[in-house]
């Protein structure tokens, strides 16, 4: 079986004020122990087993990687193709953001073999851009564009932000019709979600911003559907679109329960049998590691009623759905009963389409996924 390898970078030059992810400033001497300290985790997990399954997806995610020296990317990329084999058509990704792409740096990655970049745009407009506290301008983004195609790497992917403060109709308008005319292979189309622990989630409880009401969301998500499709998009997920052939295969992997093996701080991994995740905590990460110890925090077996759910909650953020069929053929029938009359439920409410075997969520579902999935987590 195939499994995909992620890569955690946490280096940011500034910390956005609604970011919850682990993420730590940039520090030239705490970027090198870290360089080192990951190709010690890969060194040892990999010296421990005898791996003969081919990674065909390998995802530097963060944080920042394109902050950090191409050598260090580099490096570790060379690692990966040196402990455990790698598919000749692998899809190895990086994370990205406008100011830090410069021409050295795209050529440098096409040249070790990254043939996909995701570019942080989050917005065009740049008052939304400074309500959330990004360090860049929305121009910095079609620069990036371009001088990532002019070196030779043309799937790249663009994050786009719903809900932002003082974003209007008007506002949202104007950034399908900017990321669309940019042509990138893939959109992601996320919609603001604030965590208790994130700056911006107090700065909005205090009233010292406003973001959109949810009606408006509403609104603009269905708008940016149509949009999109209208362009030639594709979506395969809630939050996905891609042009034909360019569906993010990394991604895929945890939405459809594939092996994803994750090295670095605060990094989760899924073996096909047990969740595990690495420290959160910089320090207590580079401590286990230097001393020859495993990073993991917490390891569990995922149990047959915890892989039911997953594949729900999971295989619903698919466009494609979940097949019935197959479920019948996995699980108990005691466990799928339980979920059956669920299921069902929310099919005459309108958020689920139970068609023949396949179900998947409407257009209404999906603008109210969570609600559709509390009911299985």
């Amino acid at each position: 079986m195939s499994f995909g390898v992620y890569i955690h970078i946490p280096f940011c030059q500034t910390k956005c004020n609604y970011c919850h992810f682990v993420i730590r400033p940039w520090k030239a001497a705490t970027a090198e122990r870290y360089r080192k300290a990951l190709l010690q985790e890969l060194d040892r997990f990999f010296a421990q087993r005898c791996w003969t399954d081919e990674a065909d997806s390998i995802y530097f995610g963060g944080g920042t990687p394109s902050l950090v020296p191409v050598e260090h990317i580099a490096e570790i990329l060379a690692a990966c193709r040196r402990l455990f084999p790698v598919s000749y058509d692998c899809e190895i990704s990086l994370e990205s953001n406008p100011g830090t792409l410069t021409a050295d740096k795209a050529s440098a990655y096409r040249e070790m073999g990254i043939n996909r970049v995701s570019i942080g745009a989050q917005s065009f407009d740049d008052s939304e851009l400074a309500a959330i506290g990004r360090d860049h301008s929305g121009n910095q983004v079609d620069e990036s564009v371009v001088r990532l195609r002019e070196n030779g790497i043309y799937n790249l992917n663009l994050d786009i932000m719903l809900g932002l403060p003082g974003q209007t109709e008007e506002h949202w308008s104007r950034n399908l019709e900017i990321t669309s005319a940019l042509a990138p292979a893939h959109i992601s189309v996320y919609m603001l979600d604030l965590d208790e622990r994130s700056p911006l989630y107090h700065h909005i409880a205090k009233g010292r911003c406003a973001v959109p009401d949810d009606d408006l969301i509403s609104d603009l998500y269905l708008r940016t559907l149509r949009h999109f499709a209208g362009c030639g998009y594709e979506q395969y997920e809630i939050s996905n679109f891609a042009l034909p052939g360019y569906q993010c295969r990394h991604n895929l992997k945890y939405w459809l329960r594939e092996p994803v093996l994750g090295f670095g701080v605060g990094s989760h991994s899924y073996d096909g049998r047990f969740r595990y995740a690495n420290y959160s905590s910089m320090n207590s990460y580079l401590q286990a590691v230097e001393f020859g110890k495993s990073p993991v925090e917490w390891r569990e077996p995922v149990e047959s009623a915890q892989a039911l759910e997953e594949t729900l909650f999971l295989g619903l953020r698919l466009n494609r759905g979940v097949d019935w069929h197959c479920l019948r053929q996995n699980y108990d029938s005691s466990e799928l009963e339980a979920c059956e009359s669920s299921l069902r439920e929310m099919s005459a409410g309108g958020l689920l389409e139970w068609k023949d075997r396949i179900i998947r969520l409407t257009p209404l579902g999906m603008l109210l996924s969570n609600e559709v999935f509390q009911k299985f987590v």
